[in-house]
C-alpha cells in the first residue's frame, strides 16, 4: 500500500496532493487540510518519547509547537513498508530569517517560552539515547576527542583547551546543582533550535518545528546552540542574546554557571570539522 494510501485509511482523510518538502511529506485533503508526513530512523519508544513531548508543550500552553495528529486507533505513529512514519498539521509559513533583527528577538522570545513549558515532571520511563543530563561532559570528552584526531596546531590546541575549561566549569558545584535541578524538574530540549526549524506564519507568530532531537537535558543547551550558531565568539553579541531571553525567562544562578560552562565549547569548529569529513566521505553533499 502507497504512504497516501495507507494515512487515508489510518487517519480516515482523503488526499488530493502529495508534495515532498526537504525531509517531509506536504499532504493537502479534499477539506483543504494540510498536514505533515515525517519518516524516522530511530526505534518506536523514542517517537513516542517525541510524541509525548509535543502534547505536553501544547496541553502546558504553549501554543507554537506543532500539533500531532492520532490515528483512527488513537495513536500517534504508524509503519508503512517497513518504515516509522508521525503525523502533524502542517505550520504554514516561511522560514525565520535571522538577517532581521526583530526575528532573531522573535526567536529567543519563542525560546524562552517553549523553555517555560519544557518541565515534565510525570513523565515515565524515557528511552536511554533521549535520557542526557548526565552527557554534558562525556558529550565534550568526545568533541575533544575529534579535535585531536583531525589536525595539530595552534588553532586545535587553544580549542582542546576550550573544551577542558568547560568540562572542568561543569565539575563545580554550581553547575552540578544546575544540572541536577534541571533533572528534578524533568527538563527537556527541543535540541536543534535555530532558524532552519522555525517557522514564521501569516500572523507573524514564530512555530519551532521537527523535534526530532528533543531529549531530557538542561535547557541551556538549546541557548548555547542558537548562540555558537549564529554569534559564535562574539562576547558582546551574546551578552545582549542572553539578556534579551533573560527578560522572557529569568535565568537562574545556575542557569547563568552553566551556560559560562557550556559556550567555552568550540561548537562551530567541531561543526566545520563534522562538515568537511561528510562532504569528503559524500562529495555530492559539497556540489
Amino acid at each position: 500500500m502507497s504512504l497516501a494510501s495507507h494515512i487515508e485509511e489510518a487517519y480516515s482523510v482523503k488526499i488530493s496532493r502529495k508534495e515532498d518538502i526537504r525531509d517531509v511529506h506536504r499532504l493537502s485533503t479534499v477539506e483543504g487540510r494540510l498536514i505533515c508526513s515525517k519518516r524516522y530512523d530511530i526505534p518506536k519508544p523514542e517517537i513516542d518519547f517525541i510524541t509525548d513531548v509535543m502534547i505536553h508543550l501544547a496541553n502546558s500552553g504553549f501554543r507554537y509547537g506543532p500539533q500531532v495528529v492520532p490515528n483512527n486507533d488513537g495513536t500517534y505513529c504508524f509503519r508503512n513498508k517497513g518504515n516509522l512514519y508521525m503525523i502533524t498539521d502542517w505550520v504554514p509559513g516561511r522560514h525565520a530569517n535571522f538577517n532581521e533583527q526583530t526575528e532573531r528577538k522573535k526567536a529567543l522570545r519563542t525560546l524562552a517560552k517553549l523553555h517555560r513549558h519544557a518541565e515534565f515532571p510525570t513523565l515515565g520511563d524515557v528511552p536511554a539515547a533521549r535520557e542526557r543530563y548526565a552527557h554534558l561532559c562525556s558529550r565534550i570528552e568526545d568533541y575533544r576527542g575529534k579535535l585531536l584526531a583531525y589536525e595539530v596546531s595552534g588553532l586545535i590546541d587553544t580549542c582542546v583547551s576550550l573544551c577542558d575549561a568547560a568540562i572542568r566549569h561543569l565539575g563545580k558545584a554550581k553547575c552540578i546543582e544546575a544540572v541536577e535541578h534541571e533533572a528534578s524538574v524533568r527538563a527537556f530540549v527541543h535540541g536543534d533550535y535555530n532558524y532552519p526549524n522555525l517557522i514564521v506564519d501569516p500572523q507573524g507568530h514564530m512555530h519551532p518545528i521537527d523535534f526530532e532531537n528533543a531529549s531530557m537535558q538542561p535547557r541551556m543547551t538549546d541557548l548555547a546552540h542558537i548562540l555558537q550558531r549564529n554569534v559564535a565568539w562574539k562576547g558582546n553579541e551574546w551578552l545582549r542574546w542572553i539578556e534579551y531571553y533573560d527578560r522572557f525567562r529569568p535565568l537562574s544562578t545556575g542557569d547563568r554557571h552553566l551556560l559560562f560552562a557550556l559556550l567555552h565549547i568550540p561548537y562551530p569548529l567541531i561543526r566545520a570539522i563534522r562538515l568537511h569529513k561528510s562532504i569528503r566521505t559524500d562529495p555530492q553533499r559539497g556540489s
